[in-house]
């Protein structure tokens, strides 16, 4: 049975799927509401995937921001071309004796990639050159000039060292290729390595506690009962402050204008705006202005008014 949902649906994605694949088996059960997902994550990783239903897929600017936090694990001495388990070896170390691979060197290698780092983006990635996917550059062998990606690693912990493989635990910015950095990681330990496997525990606001499993969501929704599993959007969003608005006020936000606030508890930011029943109507901007605060919509959900 096939049933209206609109939302966010969290799954743990399993191995061996695309991110897409998750959103396809889905589909059907959707009455044609809109899909997408949040985040993507290779076939070999696995972990919490946010499926956007319907009005959420607009949200997913304000919903990527937060960190991503993973568990992994590199195999050293193995270069692959994909930079993962799903590659074709490129280089091959048998014997690891001859390098430092103690858990103190290894730590030490990982300090040296917290904070802001660069990254080429690999070349089996959907990232673009001249509107063609990398990854179709590379399936016929071709290597193309790619530019540098800053981003920002909070924190990576060594877990468990059974070698040849090394056990991490991740934090980092959006956009973070962690099969590159667990490359260039056994590239700084002098051995080489790529990323043997990956769990996403948490994407921004959500995390994996909260996640379905597919089989199971898939079960609910042959029984007309997806919507037991979805989180509404205040939910989803139930990290920002909020902000209640009638009248004038909420009329004016719903045309995309703005309003000024007195006497308000506030803070600068972003910030959910409700209406009077407590239903999401706009994401808002708040900036104080001398006294007052200023309230503009940044995303207009509700119809006008």
């Amino acid at each position: 049975m096939k049933e209206p949902v609109e939302g966010i649906l969290l799954i743990n994605k399993p191995e061996g799927w695309v991110s897409f694949d998750v959103v396809r088996k889905l589909k059907p059960f959707l009455k044609g509401t809109k899909a997408g997902y949040l985040g993507i994550l290779d076939p070999m990783a696995k972990g919490v995937l946010p499926i956007l239903l319907g009005k959420a897929t607009r949200l997913a600017p304000f919903l990527e921001e937060g960190e991503k936090v993973y568990e992994g694990t590199i195999r050293l001495g193995i270069t692959t071309d994909t930079q993962d388990r799903d590659g074709k070896p490129v280089k091959v170390i048998e014997d690891l004796s001859q390098f430092d691979l103690s858990s103190s060197r290894i730590q030490e290698v990982f300090k040296g990639f917290e904070g802001r780092i660069k990254q080429v983006p690999p070349m089996f990635s959907a990232k673009k050159y001249r509107g063609v996917p990398l990854y179709k550059y590379a399936r016929k062998g071709v290597e193309v000039p790619r530019d540098f990606k800053e981003v920002e690693i909070y924190e990576i912990k060594l877990k468990k060292v059974e070698l040849p493989f090394v056990e991490f635990f991740l934090r980092c910015s959006k956009g973070t290729y962690v099969r590159t950095l667990a490359h260039d990681i056994g590239e700084a330990l002098g051995c080489g390595g790529h990323l043997y496997s990956l769990t996403r525990l948490r994407n921004g606001p959500f995390s994996l506690e909260d996640a379905k499993d597919l089989q199971e969501v898939l079960r609910l929704a042959e029984e007309g009962r997806l919507s037991e599993v979805v989180w509404d959007l205040n939910k989803a969003l139930g990290y920002l402050n909020s902000l209640e608005l009638e009248g004038k006020n909420l009329y004016r936000i719903l045309h995309g204008g703005f309003v000024f606030l007195e006497d308000k508890e506030l803070k600068e930011g972003l910030v959910r705006l409700v209406d009077g029943e407590g239903k999401l109507v706009a994401i808002g901007l708040v900036n104080q202005v001398g006294k007052e605060w200023m309230v503009k919509p940044l995303k207009v959900l509700r119809g006008r008014a």
